[in-house]
């Protein structure tokens, strides 16, 4: 680029001396006034040549030709070097990186994402599919109308005669919607702040707003808008570089809410105290969301079904209720949510920080709560309105830090040695397996309950006598080999949990507990993203990946605190005392036939109900209302402290001491027979050679 402004320069010194010496030239030799001179100079140089001025003497013809000769070249020179300089790819960052900034400075209360890589890039995936599925339904919302309107005009009759009309109509409002009506997404509140320059085209092309640099460098924060925006999220390759970033950007902007992904789980305390509002390790979330989604299916999906699937009817909401909100002093019941939107309190925020989860309709409520609703995603606007008044539609923002907690892993005073834990595991039966030795099983082990009915397999001596140490049965031996599955008891377990690092060994040890029992639950952990279907096709029900996940919550703990933090408090908490638990209602259920007003579960175990799974195993009644009677094959979704769980779990049963048949969602697909003999014997090969 240096060169190019070197030749540039010399072209525009070279038409300064060409120019002056034209114009002198034909004053002297022709005798012309100045501005014939100036005017015969400019159209010699640029070979424009009307006619109506001419060299006349000898000597100016003569003077012309050297003109042209000169003047020509250092023209073509100057236009050469001009069009390198304004178009050279460095000219055009400068354009675009100043187009970009004016932009972001139209910006407030934007959401920034700093660094590159998986995590950045599914929080990205993310934000891009939400904005495709809500531009999709504010477009449909818009047409609903329309096409009553055209059906009513039309009538029965014709209505079947003219698809191709409506069709035609349809498309031209996709265009027209997509160009001319304005609607804002998070997309629209994103900018990203990466030194990766390929990482920052490929963004670009995606229509996303991007600032090329280190985000620790308070200038490229910011060119970010910084200063202006709601939440920054953090998520850098390297973790003192997220915590020099956080702590970069809290003095920038003392009430901006930040999020920070921490790869070593020893420097999250430092983030906190730098400033990081949450702090997220994505191998301790991931182990987190296995550990639910092996111990807790239904209660894992209904609160992925409102939190992660974007596509889905019903979603969760945050409704602030600020000072002049109508909803102040009035119950719950009175808003009539229900018949009015579909839509039911799942928790209460209070103004002290605290969660009041599942409400009765008695409750009034206060000013500065938040209530976390659950409503159809087309409802959720006019919610908002009704909460709070026009031109106050602008959420607060609470700039409060969530505490690590100190949690000390349990252990039990009396342990096994392998041969007794061999032993104790033949007797056992509807108990939970988990295998491997990665940073994610031992995330997911740390919490267990050794008293509970856990099995443990690893083939690394030190996990083993480490895990035995703390009271647990455990296997020593290759997971991903039937008669090491088998001595943990597999054909007779509920559910089992893998995370295996080698994909060959992985994909083995599925097919192999799938093998032995075709009613296993079995929840699994894909390494890379081509791993997910290869997994399902061994017949895992859940597969999970890691920075997948732990996007979704980053994303989820930026743009709704609250709900993440509610999520974090009722799920399974050792230090508030809750969990969110599932009671299954077998056929044999004493509780099947009454309504939920009639089992009295908030005077008994205070307990409150926040969703149903319906009998077909698919769909959920969210936040049901009092009179619903229930069905057999349903499960309830409950909060309750953990003390008063075992109880519940026994009164729901009929004090059988038994636990649901199955798990699985789908009984009757083995998805392992897609697997040849062949396929099978190369995987074995891999994992001997390896």
């Amino acid at each position: 680029m240096n060169d190019v402004r070197r030749q540039f320069r010399a072209a525009a010194i070279l038409i300064f001396i060409v120019l002056p010496i034209g114009v002198a030239g034909f004053a002297w030799i022709e005798g012309m006034s100045f501005f014939d001179a100036i005017y015969l100079t400019i159209i010699t140089l640029t070979t424009i040549g009307y006619g109506d001025l001419t060299p006349k003497t000898g000597l100016g013809r003569l003077f012309t030709l050297g003109l042209v000769g000169a003047g020509m070249s250092a023209l073509l020179f100057f236009l050469s070097s001009s069009f390198a300089l304004l178009f050279s790819s460095e000219a055009m960052a400068r354009r675009r990186l100043f187009k970009t900034k004016q932009t972001i400075n139209k910006l407030e209360r934007h959401y920034i994402i700093c660094g590159s890589g998986e995590m950045v890039d599914k929080t990205i995936g993310f934000i891009l599919q939400g904005a495709e599925i809500r531009r999709k339904q504010h477009r449909e919302s818009l047409y609903r109308p329309i096409r009553n309107a055209l059906n009513r005009i039309l009538g029965a009759e014709k209505r079947g005669r003219l698809p191709a009309l409506r069709g035609l109509l349809h498309r031209l409002f996709i265009i027209y919607h997509d160009h001319f009506v304005a609607h804002t997404t998070l997309l629209d509140l994103l900018v990203v702040v990466t030194e990766d320059a390929e990482y920052a085209e490929h963004l670009r092309s995606a229509g996303i707003l991007v600032i090329d640099g280190d985000p620790t460098d308070d200038d490229e924060l910011f060119s970010a808008g910084i200063e202006r925006a709601r939440a920054i999220m953090v998520m850098l390759n390297q973790d003192t570089e997220s915590l020099l970033t956080v702590l970069t950007a809290r003095n920038l902007n003392p009430r901006l809410y930040i999020t920070a992904a921490a790869i070593e789980e020893e420097l999250t305390l430092k983030m906190i105290k730098a400033g990081a509002n949450v702090v997220l390790a994505p191998y301790e979330v991931a182990a987190q969301f296995l550990n639910s989604a092996t111990l807790r299916p239904a209660v894992n999906d209904f609160f992925n079904s409102i939190l992660f699937q974007q596509d889905t009817q019903h979603q969760i909401t945050q409704l602030e209720l600020e000072d002049d909100s109508p909803w102040i002093g009035q119950r719950i019941a009175d808003l009539e949510l229900r018949p009015r939107h579909d839509a039911g309190v799942l928790g209460i925020r209070l103004e002290a920080g605290d969660y009041v989860y599942a409400p009765g309709g008695g409750r009034r409520l206060q000013e500065d709560e938040i209530l976390l609703a659950i409503a159809p995603g087309q409802r959720v606007p006019v919610l908002q309105n009704e909460c709070r008044p026009q031109g106050r539609n602008e959420m607060r923002f609470f700039s409060y830090q969530r505490l690590i907690p100190t949690r000390e892993s349990k252990s039990l005073e009396a342990t096994y040695s392998l041969e007794e834990s061999e032993a104790a595991i033949e007797s056992m039966s509807k108990h939970f397996i988990i295998c491997g030795k990665d940073h994610i099983i031992q995330s997911a082990v740390r919490f267990l309950d050794p008293a509970r009915p856990f099995v443990l397999i690893s083939n690394d001596e030190g996990v083993t006598h480490k895990w035995l140490d703390r009271g647990f049965r455990v296997i020593h031996g290759d997971p991903a080999k039937e008669s090491t599955l088998k001595k943990a008891g597999v054909e007779r377990a509920q559910a089992i949990m893998i995370s295996i690092q080698d994909k060959a060994a992985a994909v083995l040890a599925v097919l192999s507990a799938r093998s032995i029992s075709k009613s296993l639950l079995i929840s699994v952990t894909a390494t890379t993203d081509d791993m997910i279907e290869k997994l399902q096709r061994s017949g895992a029900d859940r597969v999970v990946s890691p920075f997948h996940v732990a996007a979704q919550f980053v994303l989820l703990s930026t743009t709704r605190p609250e709900i993440a933090d509610f999520l974090q408090h009722v799920l399974y908490n050792e230090i508030t005392g809750l969990e969110t638990a599932e009671l299954y209602m077998e056929d044999d259920s004493p509780w099947i036939g009454k309504t939920i007003t009639e089992l009295s579960l908030s005077m008994r175990y205070r307990a409150g109900v926040i969703g149903i799974r319906r009998a077909n195993r698919r769909e959920f009644l969210y936040t049901p209302p009092p009179d619903h009677r229930l069905q057999a094959q349903e499960v309830l979704i409950v909060i309750t402290p953990m003390e008063y769980f075992d109880e519940m779990r026994a009164d729901a049963t009929g004090h059988k001491d038994k636990r649901p048949a199955t798990l699985r969602v789908q009984v009757d697909v083995t998805a392992s027979g897609l697997w040849s003999r062949d396929m099978i014997r190369e995987l074995i090969q891999q994992q001997e050679g390896g």
